[in-house]
């Protein structure tokens, strides 16, 4: 329990879910493996770096949840947490020199916003990115799909039709999202506490859970039109992925509906694994 722990909290798990999403959509588009390598590498470091940031500096909303078993792993480990935002920040340097100019110009959009969602240095009135209403999943399954799915088709040279792009650009936006509502739903007091206003503060607990899992099941839908009827890239693979994070959506709801809420595993372990799952799926159906 301790490895898994430490693999999870220290944001491995979840940097290891973008890259390998990155580089399956990456070889679904028709991409080498020798060709992606640098922007998987990228994507990796950098995700351990910005996640790590955000656990680091802390703030105020669901930043001042105390006594969770992540945030006494934080604590204790938060000299672990420097290292890694500098082993971060180090490789996803030296990774991207090896990408093409397009797709660094695109990273710097992404570096302003992914910085400003854990530091007050960039948008108005000193307020991090997460802190403006209703502004934190939406953005991060915008910034999700843009780095997993847009960047792969960037560096190779955009060798997807710009229709097809999109399409698989927000169908992998809200399959962020239903997995990162939850998310919300989890930090629901503390955010009040904290005057952070999100969607699962106006919904509550069920009404977001049924959006998630609305969400998911308009991705399930995409995904079996593209399989059966249309551009099927990785339509069988998403499609799985889909019911199995359903699968899990409905039991968090039923946990909170029983008032027995799931523990951290299941967000950071379980939600998040569903990243990974996907691309895992995409490799094998691919």
């Amino acid at each position: 329990m301790r490895v898994l722990s430490a693999l999870i909290f220290s944001n491995i798990w979840i940097a290891t879910g973008a890259a390998a999403l990155t580089l399956a959509s990456a070889r679904q588009f028709g991409g080498a493996s020798g060709a992606i390598i640098a922007l998987g590498s990228t994507v990796l470091w950098a995700t351990l770096a910005v996640y790590s940031l955000d656990r680091r500096v802390g703030g105020r909303g669901e930043d001042r949840l105390a006594g969770s078993v992540r945030h006494r792993w934080l604590s204790g480990h938060r000299g672990i947490v420097t290292v890694v935002i500098g082993l971060g920040v180090a490789g996803s340097a030296v990774s991207a020199w090896m990408l093409r100019l397009p797709t660094l110009v695109a990273l710097v959009p992404l570096a302003v916003v992914s910085v400003g969602y854990s530091l007050p240095l960039i948008f108005w009135k000193g307020a991090r990115l997460k802190d403006l209403p209703h502004v934190k999943t939406p953005v991060t399954a915008l910034v999700w799909a843009v780095v997993t799915c847009g960047l792969p088709a960037l560096e190779l040279g955009g060798p997807l039709n710009p229709g097809i792009w999109t399409w698989l650009m927000l169908e992998r936006a809200l399959f962020v999202y239903a997995l990162t509502l939850p998310f919300d739903v989890r930090d629901l007091h503390s955010d009040r506490a904290g005057g952070l206003r999100t969607l699962a503060g106006r919904l509550g607990e069920d009404w977001s859970f049924v959006l998630a899992q609305t969400a998911v099941l308009a991705v399930i839908v995409s995904a079996a039109v593209r399989a059966f009827s249309g551009p099927g890239v990785g339509g069988l693979a998403v499609m799985l992925a889909s019911l199995a994070s359903l699968g899990l959506l409905l039991y968090g709801k039923r946990r909170f509906a029983a008032r027995r809420p799931p523990g951290e595993l299941y967000y950071a372990g379980a939600l998040d694994g569903m990243i990974l799952g996907q691309a895992i799926l995409l490799m094998i159906f691919g």
